[in-house]
């Protein structure tokens, strides 16, 4: 039996499971049908709230706003790919370019002990008494396996082996699908032993772990659940289908293993920072929308074959695309295809001429950035007309059209000072582009140019904006109403539950509604003039 569920009530414990992209909806509904036992008796136990994540703008940014308790225009974190302040460098970015620490940073004086495993974009850091590890079993993980301390993450792939990640293809075969499904599975009971491992090495404060398998089969098997998805097919759909309710349910008997019997001495939140839907983005046309509206210029065009080295035109005819895709894959660096790709996209600007461009974004929503004098290194935009020329290109961009549909394909094109503010706003997207809903999206007309046309497939499945908290346990407020809830708000309720003063930098509230009544009359909220901003 391990320490957690042997030690006397005589302190505040709070566990935090993440099940990473499980979908408010479909917990809700397989709940109430009986197919997630034990979620259900946490719901009837303890109190549900939807979360606003970060409103359907940035699916890179749920989890950093979690860890943080801050907008993205605090913590600046938006893309897993970002153009480099001062310079117009396509980056990889990664945990270290949140200018936010995460709030458990604040409890290293503080007496606690405190155990983080693969929260996403995360890494250890130094002085937390405790164990962190990072980028084990994360769905995408931003960083090297890492942990402190330092043989931790070694120690946990001889235990339990290595975690092995499924290749999202747009075209698999059934077998590959069959594979993906199997490892997906395999990987929850791999990921509940290596939790259950680190639960017993100590009796903790604070635990916090996220599930990564809901996020992995959102993106590959959504489709097969979703009958009226445009990529589902009736053939495999019987078998495949049952894909992500089975891994839900592995999942939920995961949760009883680990909580059952644990509700009485700890307070346990079940987190998803956002949900899972059908991807209908347009964004692989948003350069040539750009380019045709007069914003994006490209470069006086050379003849390509002129362009072409001999080793290039060689390597297009001799060696066939499959083995090319293969030895890129293998054998190139990261930094080299990242280093090209930052190339590429320069050399396809005249940032003389560019008034806005678009940046490169992964198949959701889409980004617009203004060419702006003094923070672009070629900035031809007046600050005094950065306001106008983001409403100017909205409009624009609101007019497109969805031919197969014939309704409009922008759902809206978003300023982002209209939404957000902060030291780091001007590190975000100028712009965001919302796609309609309603149709995939092969061709684009506008009025000022006709119709533009693309082929790009695109990945089959994105993230819905609304998470969810389940809060059940020892301090927690059975049926509780929760209204307006968001993702920053639970860094600020986790502190205040662990007996700590919330700093004042933290844009989220403490969900008091959450908290049963004799623990919030008889503590109320401290502020600190501690912060998370990174040094």
């Amino acid at each position: 039996m391990s320490k957690l569920l042997s030690s006397p009530n005589t302190k505040s414990r709070v566990v935090v499971i993440g099940l990473d992209s499980a979908d408010p909806d479909l917990i809700q509904l397989w709940a109430k049908e009986g197919r997630l036992p034990f979620i259900r008796s946490l719901l009837e136990k303890g109190s549900w709230a939807r979360l606003m994540s970060t409103r359907g703008m940035f699916s890179d940014s749920p989890w950093p706003t979690f860890n943080t308790g801050v907008p993205p225009s605090k913590h600046g974190f938006y893309n897993f790919q970002a153009i480099q302040q001062g310079t117009t460098d396509i980056v990889r970015v990664g945990e270290h370019c949140s200018r936010f620490l995460p709030f458990w940073w604040l409890l290293r004086d503080a007496g606690k002990r405190v155990a983080i495993f693969d929260v996403p974009k995360t890494k250890p850091i130094p002085g937390i008494d405790g164990i962190q590890v990072a980028g084990w079993g994360e769905e995408y993980p931003l960083i090297e396996q890492s942990s402190l301390p330092i043989p931790l993450v070694e120690e946990l792939t001889a235990r339990f082996g290595r975690y092995p990640r499924p290749q999202e293809l747009f075209d698999p075969s059934y077998k590959h699908e069959i594979k993906s499904r199997d490892t997906l599975l395999a990987n929850v009971e791999r990921k509940l032993k290596a939790i259950k491992f680190l639960q017993e090495q100590d009796d903790w404060d604070l635990f916090v772990t996220v599930f990564a398998e809901a996020h992995s089969v959102g993106h590959h098997f959504y489709h097969h659940h979703d009958d009226h998805h445009w990529a589902h097919d009736p053939e495999r759909a019987p078998v495949l289908g049952q894909a992500l309710p089975s891994t839900y349910i592995e999942l939920d008997a995961a949760l009883k293993e680990l909580l059952d019997g644990r509700l009485d001495d700890t307070t346990v939140f079940l987190v998803s920072v956002h949900g899972i839907t059908t991807n209908y983005s347009g964004s692989y046309l948003l350069q040539v929308v750009m380019e045709k509206l007069g914003y994006q210029v490209p470069p006086e065009s050379e003849d390509d074959t002129n362009s072409k080295s001999v080793s290039e035109w060689v390597k297009e005819r001799l060696i066939p695309s499959s083995l090319r895709q293969f030895i890129n894959d293998k054998f190139v660096p990261q930094s080299h295809h990242d280093a090209m790709f930052s190339l590429q996209f320069n050399s396809g600007v005249d940032w003389q001429r560019t008034r806005a461009f678009f940046l490169p974004t992964e198949h959701f929503q889409g980004f617009v950035r203004i060419n702006l004098q003094g923070r672009e290194p070629e900035g031809i935009v007046p600050v005094s007309d950065y306001d106008a020329t983001c409403q100017e290109i909205c409009h624009e961009l609101e007019q497109l059209v969805n031919p197969d549909t014939g309704n409009r394909a922008v759902k809206q094109a978003v300023p982002i000072t209209k939404v957000y503010q902060g030291n780091n706003l001007y590190d975000l997207p100028d712009i965001v582009i919302q796609w309609a809903e309603d149709g995939l999206i092969h061709h684009l007309n506008h009025p000022k140019f006709g119709t533009v046309s693309g082929s790009e497939a695109i990945r089959k499945a994105q993230h819905s904006e609304d998470g969810f908290v389940i809060a059940a346990g020892q301090h927690i407020r059975p049926g509780a109403s929760v209204l307006g809830a968001s993702t920053m708000d639970l860094a600020p309720t986790i502190l205040y539950l662990l007996e700590q003063a919330v700093p004042e930098d933290l844009d989220g509230r403490v969900l008091s509604e959450l908290i049963n009544e004799h623990i919030c009359q008889g503590r109320p909220v401290q502020r600190s003039s501690q912060s998370l901003v990174v040094p």
